[in-house]
């Protein structure tokens, strides 16, 4: 019983494992969804707040300190913010006692104020009961929520599911254990019967007993018991009745297992086969007995195709087992096939004579099956049939020695499809899977018969062209783009075009190792996409745009590890008034950023490389959060100065930001935590990236210029319609390209594009800002034009921002530690 409690514990675990796992899954979506829709609910209720409590600020009658306070009467309001149009604090309401470190965070909600139709601002009582100026006007209320609540619902929302779960596993178990214990009887009514026969009662029969193998092995067991019965009745000794027990169990034990087994006698005929035997040669026991072995048991060699006779004479003959480890393959009756593995052996009687022999075999087409279909796949893509990249890399391997010993030339082709990604956004990966099947049928029957084609991961190929030089090579590969260029791929009523960015690369003596090849190949590759995809770059020792790719990717490294290491620094140069009858005005500073690496490094030599890998939003996260924090520290200093004006200072944004919704939100929260006056920051966006991005860049400077912070355009008259776009974007300065000034004095172009800027800027009501203003000479120049301020080496030098916000460098060190990881 042991045993069978043991075998209902095993099909218990394999029927209970995928339950679990299925409701562990259920329950965690469910978790998800609710979690998803708190969330929703939430802040849809911070929202309404927010409006309400704008639409009680917008009646003339409501009085800004006493909404806030009453609004604080919601538990779940923690803090009311009320501001005037210029960002200044007209009320903050907050609960009598302060937060403590184990409190629930909160969440900020905004909305703006719109004042009642009609309404006028009411009066102000004095202490002395006379009516005074009207107070602030409120512009814009913020309501902070506790995030206790929706904590606390879903914890509960997490119990219900996992209760759920709990419940639903423990029915599926009761379902489990109710269904083996009804499947397991009928073997614990076989055990049963075999205990008693053992203990002697020969009368035991098994009984309702269903078919297959348990039918078989419960009639065994009666015919078992009857030979026992007859036995006995007969008055035979115990010894006989124990023979013949043995020899009845060895009959059952030979008609139970899953392996086939024919013996023979000494002259290699058929004298017993057992039911699997049977099954797999298509001979009954009853027709085979009497038959030469080499008649039933047929067999082939499963490389050969051959027949071959079965080599049973060496267990009869010579005594020895024969084991075969090769396969082969057993010719059934019906001329069907299986794969076997097979062995033989002598049976002696207990003189060591050889009585016969028997021959065990059991059918391993399935795992053969199994085993080759694993050694395809390991060599190649499943999808498409190709060769893998291990494969590719194994041939490549051996064209690389064949050019090293034998002096051939070769050629490698990599190939990575463009607009592969459009297929399987806008249909889905069945859809891009199938176009892959389909247009590896294509370039097929491009390749020579000689040649390789892989596939080397989603949407790339590799093609070696064997005994090929690279002229011809490109042919090839001219013909490979074409054939995809006039591929059309027909999903749902739609039709897609691809087109790929091959990168060719000569295989010869000198080509290196493995890893120098594929190199080559993956940067050829990359420079014809960015060259404009679509086309063929064939790689040169000497080429320059390998060069510069390279560079570029080293610089990238540099400054992902700038970014780990806090390897950034920021500098702060004046922005001068150049005009003088200029009032007199707080100082100006543009805050530039350098890379420490061993020296200083310049944004001109790193930027077009973080511009080109995206990591320009990373790098205006650490700028901005570094300023603030830097400029928070100097401003709440400066209030103590008495008779100075804190300076404004102007942080350069890149193109890439300008379409990042998320950096926005990223700089208005920080605005608002380092309480910095708005209107002392400026931020700059270059004419170009202004002009690409339109529409975003004109909501991003809208968003901040109406909470009081100023906008530059920068390398004004770079572009190519910079008058045109000037009149749709909202800055307030426009700072002129170094191009322009550089020149200025000698180039009467240059002069002439200075003055016109500066007209148009003063008419529209902008400031003119010079740039690489470097000597005394353009200083005039600009001075007699009218432009504003001036910015370069010949009026202030870059310095740290440290020393020019008049900061502890130690100050610094600490807002760089802690800036990459809140800019994350």
């Amino acid at each position: 019983m042991t045993g069978n409690a043991s075998l209902a514990a095993r099909m218990g675990a394999l029927i209970l494992v995928p339950i679990a796992a299925v409701l562990v899954a259920l329950v965690a979506l469910g978790t998800a969804w609710q979690f998803t829709s708190l969330e929703d609910s939430f802040v849809m209720r911070g929202e309404l707040i927010a409006r309400q409590l704008a639409t009680t600020l917008g009646q003339a009658s409501a009085i800004p300190e006493r909404v806030a306070r009453e609004a604080l009467r919601e538990s779940s309001i923690a803090r009311v913010v009320v501001q005037d149009s210029q960002g200044r604090l007209i009320a903050d309401a907050k609960p009598g006692a302060l937060a403590g470190p184990g409190d629930a965070p909160v969440r900020a909600f905004r909305s703006t104020v719109s004042p009642a139709v009609g309404s006028v601002p009411v009066p102000v009582s004095s202490p002395g009961g006379r009516d005074q100026v009207a107070g602030p006007i409120p512009a814009a209320v913020t309501a902070y929520l506790s995030e206790s609540t929706l904590r606390a619902e879903r914890s509960r929302a997490l119990l219900i599911a996992v209760l759920a779960g709990l419940i639903g596993f423990a029915v599926a178990g009761v379902a489990v254990a109710i269904a083996l214990r009804r499947w397991c009887q009928p073997v614990n009514s076989l055990v049963h019967t075999l205990g008693r026969i053992n203990a002697g009662a020969s009368e035991a029969r098994a009984t309702n007993t269903p078919g297959g193998e348990l039918g078989m092995l419960a009639a065994g067991i009666n015919t078992l018991a009857e030979a026992l019965g007859a036995a006995r009745r007969h008055g035979s000794k115990p010894m006989h009745d124990a023979l013949i027990l043995e020899n009845v169990r060895a009959q059952v034990t030979l008609e139970s297992i899953g392996d086939g087994v024919i013996s023979t006698d000494s002259r290699g005929r058929v004298v017993y086969m057992n039911p699997v035997a049977e099954q797999y040669t298509g001979w009954a026991s009853s027709e085979a007995t009497g038959q030469p072995l080499t008649e039933v048991f047929r067999i082939f060699d499963e490389t050969t195709q051959r027949a071959e006779e079965y080599p049973l004479g060496q267990a009869l003959k010579h005594g020895r087992v024969v084991r075969h480890d090769a396969h082969h393959l057993l010719l059934r009756r019906d001329s069907s096939r299986l794969e076997i593995q097979d062995s033989a052996a002598p049976i002696r009687d207990r003189g060591g004579l050889i009585m016969g022999a028997v021959v065990v075999f059991r059918d391993v087409t399935e795992m053969q099956h199994m085993a080759r279909r694993m050694a395809f796949l390991a060599s190649h893509d499943p999808l498409t049939g190709l060769l893998n990249r291990r494969e590719f890399e194994n041939r490549l391997n051996q064209a690389l020695e064949s050019a090293r010993d034998e002096g051939t030339m070769h050629a490698v082709c990599y190939l990575d499809l463009d607009e592969f990604k459009i297929v399987n956004d806008t249909s889905g990966h069945i859809a891009g899977d199938e176009l892959l099947k389909q247009l590896v049928h294509h370039l097929a029957r491009e390749v020579r018969s000689g040649d390789v084609l892989a596939r080397l991961g989603g949407d790339e190929f590799g093609v070696i062209f064997e005994n090929c030089g690279i002229d011809k090579a490109k042919r090839l590969a001219e013909m490979l783009l074409q054939t995809i260029k006039d591929f059309r791929f027909v999903w749902q009523n739609r039709t897609y075009e691809i087109g790929a960015s091959i990168g060719l690369v000569p295989v010869t003596a000198d080509s290196g190792a493995l890893t120098d090849v594929l190199s080559a190949a993956d940067s050829a590759c990359y420079v014809a996409k960015d060259h404009g995809r679509n086309r063929i770059h064939v790689y040169q020792v000497d080429d320059v745009a390998l060069t510069q790719r390279h560079g570029q990717m080293q610089w990238v490294h540099r400054l992902r590890r700038g970014l780990d290491n806090n390897s950034f620094d920021l500098h702060a140069q004046a922005i001068v008034p150049l005009r003088r009858d200029a009032p007199a005005e707080a100082p100006f500073y543009e805050v530039l950023m350098r890379v420490r690496d061993g020296d200083l490094v310049m944004p001109a030599v790193f930027i077009p490389a973080a511009e080109r890998y995206h990591l320009m939003p990373e790098i205006d996260r650490w700028v901005i959060y570094s300023t603030f924090q830097m400029l928070s520290r100097y401003y709440e200093r400066a209030s103590r100065w008495a008779g100075t004006q804190p300076a404004r200072f102007s942080i350069n944004l890149s193109g890439q930001s300008l379409g990042d919704e998320r950096l926005l939100e990223f700089i208005v929260s920080h605005l608002v935590r380092s309480r910095i006056e708005p209107a002392n920051i400026c931020f700059e966006i270059t004419e170009t990236a202004a002009i690409s991005n339109l529409t975003r860049a004109h909501h991003f400077i809208a968003r901040l210029k109406k909470m009081g912070c100023r906008f530059a355009l920068d390398d004004f008259g770079s572009g190519l319609s910079s008058f045109g776009y000037l009149k749709n974007l909202p800055v307030d300065y426009v700072k002129i390209a170094g191009d322009f000034i550089t020149d200025m004095v000698e180039d009467a172009v240059d002069y002439a594009m200075v003055d016109a800027i500066a007209q148009i800027g003063h008419v529209m009501g902008l400031a003119t800002v010079a740039e690489s203003v470097e000597s005394d000479a353009v200083i005039a120049r600009l001075r007699q034009v009218g432009v504003d301020y001036g910015q370069g080496l010949g009026l202030d030098r870059p310095k740290p921002l440290f020393e020019v916000l008049a900061l502890n460098e130690n100050e610094w060190h600490e807002v760089r530690t802690q800036a990459r990881e809140a800019s994350l």
